[in-house]
């Protein structure tokens, strides 16, 4: 029986929460959640790679049981704060899969640290035109609770339109985990925006795949992502949006066992 153990491990910034199960020996593979999720979002997924990895999902700080960052906080203090984590884990290398912002992540730990990644996929790669920053920022709005409970659905709404199909257990675990963020959540998207992502992800030279599902928010991101990787795939799952590693894990597990092993 696959059981995920969760725990806490320290830092000087906090106390970062994880998710990990381990039934083989090998390079681990760090799995970096979305905002404003958290590591639950791979439960499902770190089941299915348990005959082939030891998984370990951490929960951004600002997200799920993470401590909370000051404001005004960076991707490099993100980046920082969970490869502090993950030495304290005892991991010396690792693979790792980024989904969305947790691409940003992912980028940058293997920018500062091009030993300790060894090869990585980003899933929804955010690499933003201003267009798409513009629009992203004219969305994000100062957190407030409402007293006719608005600030709920109003999230709750937006969580659906961006994938209609999503399952209510899903779509109600993602509006609580935006809620508890609250300002974390918005200082993600910032953190991002502020990233010199592209310039970072141009000169890596670790094999990156870049992926997303066909209908997912940052499909139009995936092809000059992929244009400026020195040694890079490129994947696109078909019929999949933004919720891939809830919606077909399966399909997310194979990619991942193809590439990394």
């Amino acid at each position: 029986m696959s059981i995920i153990r969760k725990g806490y491990v320290d830092t000087p910034n906090g106390q970062v929460h994880f998710r990990q199960l381990k039934q083989v020996d090998g390079v681990p593979l760090v799995l970096l959640h979305q905002t404003a999720s958290s590591g639950m979002m791979f439960e499902s997924l770190m089941t299915l790679l348990s005959d082939s990895f030891h998984t370990i999902a951490l929960d951004n700080p600002g997200f799920g049981a993470s401590f909370q960052p000051p404001s005004g906080f960076s991707i490099r203090y993100l980046s920082d704060s969970l490869y502090t984590a993950l030495h304290q884990l005892g991991v010396e290398s690792c693979f790792v899969f980024g989904h969305h912002s947790g691409s940003a992540i992912a980028v940058q730990m293997a920018s500062d640290h091009p030993n300790f990644v060894k090869k990585m996929i980003l899933s929804g790669p955010p690499l933003l035109n201003e267009a798409q920053v513009n629009g992203l920022k004219a969305s994000l709005k100062p957190f407030a609770i409402a007293e006719d409970g608005s600030h709920l659905t109003q999230v709750w709404e937006r969580i659906r339109k961006r994938d209609s199909a999503l399952p209510l257990e899903t779509v109600h675990r993602e509006v609580l985990l935006t809620q508890s963020a609250r300002e974390a959540a918005q200082g993600a998207y910032q953190a991002v925006f502020e990233q010199p992502f592209a310039e970072q992800l141009s000169v890596l030279e670790i094999p990156i795949l870049v992926m997303s599902g066909e209908k997912d928010t940052l499909r139009a991101s995936l092809e000059p992502a992929f244009s400026i990787l020195k040694n890079g795939a490129m994947k696109v799952i078909l019929n999949e949006g933004p919720y891939i590693c809830d919606q077909n894990p399966q399909a997310v597990a194979d990619v991942i066992k193809k590439f990394f092993i």
